[in-house]
């Protein structure tokens, strides 16, 4: 009995331990295939990184930043400019770790300069608005708060307010580009279109479909679609990818005759991703205008990240083996840059087939940022809302896996309630799920209607999109240590001062130092009004020099004495001031000479005078001596 007890209970340790290692033998089944895809996919995720933080590098190398930070003195001078803004959107998003206050605080100042002139940031280009607001999101600004006093709103003025002052829209003059990175930058931070706007979010979004071309592309002109426009329209219309909306609107590139399309802006995106895998090359590259180059390659990846596709997994994107990823890394140059072509481009000679490209290198960054901020799970490259909470993150995914479950031969229950496990989804948030369309073809199968769609946008102004820094004990001495009267000498001071101050949290004394600032600022704008009606005297009284005459030497002496009156500093701003010093010289001399000549003459005719006086004297000597002989020859006569 207690031999086959012991029987037994060997056979109980034998099944566990082969229950064991079944169970291992099912991890292992499964692991190495997860563990196997999970350290492919961690080992890409490094590749990429690194690629990108050499990218970063090469911009400090080629800039001669020795600094150990990327923003030096000469890159914040270019703050606002193309180059800086898309390499910030990169740097930043890419979650890099560097001094965006400085350029939070160029940017500003940038702002506020350009603000100033009749066009403000451009006459015509709106993107300069729409890149500027990516910028400064990107830097933790608040582009509905622009400037240093935070007056500008970049979001009406370049948006949905763009209109001229006749009341006509112009937000369109550029193009289409107006219309896709103006709805780009709208929904940055999904940003409320008040009711009194010029422009609707939908008319954004309408003149965007309405201007697709019979190949399912966009193009800037003309019926051939452009990849880099098809590309960047994608991007615009990601945020829509799940909604199931119908767009109604005239199409005149396709129907002259004005006949009305209708259309889910899902079609549309579907149309657009044909063209553009049916222009990828065989080495996943692509070329725009039949220039096979990076920055349209770049582009394609920043569509495809945009709306939630793996570059590296879709089918209809690898053509030969080859990914757009690899179709982008091609143009990697051994410095850590990226070449716009890998030919010589005649029409732009910066563009050499060795050297590596400004332009795209920044396109390349924020297509590999974009990349790594979809695999790890982060939102679209410039969606720059909070991040999504983890909460919402296992919610999506439950609602993708639940999704990938159902069949054609699903129950109308079963895809009811997936259906409703996803409208618990908040609206704003169900484009993330990336395989919504199979849910929506089920419910056109089972005849479930779609449910309404009410979005929520962001209506408090921007507040909290901002930034916040301390104003700091180094700060509140700074200012205490300003002069009574402050010249443009101390600009940059009291405008940063300012800046800090006005964002800053709380603290005991705060309204003390903003009104000390704020008188400070006010006599700065007193100082540069001085300087702009010195400039406008000078450019109205002084030209032409050849013209000016000693009738406006008083004129030109009061604007010399102006002139003279500013600190050094002031002195730079005042444009012609060479021209000045001149006019003051030439006039001057012209007066001396006028006074020699003067002098001169004076000095003829008073000789002249003495002379006449002197022939006179001469004159009379010798009338009173022939009277005098006169009347001796009458004496005579009379004897």
């Amino acid at each position: 009995m207690q031999g086959r007890m012991e029987r037994v209970e060997a056979m109980k340790r034998a099944a566990a331990v082969l229950a064991v290692l079944l169970f291992l033998g099912t991890v292992w089944a499964v692991f190495p295939v997860w563990g196997a895809e999970g350290t492919e996919k961690n080992k890409e995720i490094q590749r990429v990184e690194e690629i990108a933080d050499r990218i970063i590098q090469w911009k400090k190398e080629n800039e001669g930043n020795e600094k150990e930070g990327f923003f030096s003195d000469s890159f914040l001078c270019s703050a606002g400019t193309t180059l800086a803004d898309w390499y910030v959107l990169g740097l930043s998003r890419s979650g890099a770790e560097e001094d965006y206050a400085s350029y939070r605080f160029a940017l500003a100042r940038a702002v506020e300069e350009r603000y100033k002139t009749s066009g403000r940031l451009d006459l015509s280009k709106a993107t300069e608005w729409h890149r500027i607001i990516l910028s400064m999101l990107a830097s933790g600004g608040n582009p509905k708060k622009a400037g240093i006093r935070g007056q500008i709103d970049l979001v009406a003025d370049g948006i949905y307010n763009r209109a001229d002052n006749e009341g006509n829209g112009i937000l369109g003059k550029q193009g289409i580009n107006g219309y896709i990175w103006g709805l780009i930058a709208l929904d940055s931070c999904f940003y409320a279109v008040p009711e009194e706007a010029f422009y609707t979010r939908e008319e954004l979004l309408l003149n965007i479909l309405n201007r697709q071309n019979a190949d399912g592309g966009w193009s800037l002109s003309g019926d051939r679609s452009d990849v880099d426009m098809t590309a960047m329209a994608l991007q615009a219309l990601a945020p829509y990818k799940n909604s199931e909306q119908v767009y109604s609107y005239q199409n005149k590139k396709l129907y002259p005759d004005g006949k009305t399309v209708e259309k889910k802006g899902y079609t549309c995106i579907e149309e657009a991703l044909c063209f553009l895998s049916e222009e990828q090359q065989e080495d996943g590259g692509y070329a725009s205008e039949g220039i096979p180059n990076s920055e349209s390659t770049a582009q394609v990846l920043l569509a495809l990240c945009a709306l939630g596709m793996d570059p590296l997994k879709e089918k209809d994107f690898i053509k030969n083996g080859n990914t757009v990823l690899e179709g982008i890394l091609k143009y990697r140059n051994a410095d850590g840059g990226f070449l716009h072509s890998l030919a010589d481009s005649s029409e732009n000679q910066a563009s050499l087939a060795a050297r590596s490209d400004g332009m795209a290198g920044a396109q390349a960054l924020n297509g590999l940022t974009a990349l790594l901020r979809l695999w790890r799970d982060q939102r679209r490259l410039c969606d720059f809302r909070p991040e999504q909470s983890l909460q919402l993150r296992e919610q999506i995914a439950a609602a993708e896996e639940e999704i990938a479950l159902l069949t054609a031969e699903s129950s109308f229950e079963e895809i009811q309630k997936v259906y409703a496990q996803y409208l618990e989804i908040d609206s704003g948030e169900r484009s993330y799920v990336s395989n919504y369309r199979k849910l929506s073809e089920l419910l056109v199968l089972a005849g479930i209607p779609y449910a309404g769609e009410q979005m929520e946008y962001n209506t408090g102004a921007g507040e909290g999109l901002g930034y916040s820094e301390d104003f700091t004990e180094a700060d509140r001495e700074c200012a205490d240590g300003l002069p009574e009267r402050v010249t443009l000498a101390q600009r940059t001071t009291i405008q940063r001062l300012f800046y800090k101050v006005q964002n800053c949290p709380d603290f005991e004394g705060k309204e003390a130092y903003r009104a000390l600032l704020e008188e400070k600022m006010g006599q700065i704008e007193e100082r540069e009004r001085e300087v702009d009606a010195l400039n406008a005297g000078i450019a109205e009284k002084l030209y032409p020099l050849d013209s000016l005459t000693l009738g406006d030497l008083k004129t030109v002496e009061e604007l010399m004495a102006r002139y003279e009156a500013l600190c050094a500093e002031e002195r730079t701003f005042v444009k012609n001031s060479g021209d000045l010093e001149r006019a003051v010289t030439r006039l001057t001399g012209l007066r001396r000479s006028v006074f020699i000549g003067i002098g001169a003459g004076a000095g003829v005719l008073l000789l002249g005078i003495l002379a006449f006086w002197g022939i006179r004297r001469r004159l009379t000597g010798k009338k009173r001596e022939m009277e005098q002989l006169s009347a001796l020859f009458r004496e005579e006569e009379e004897k």
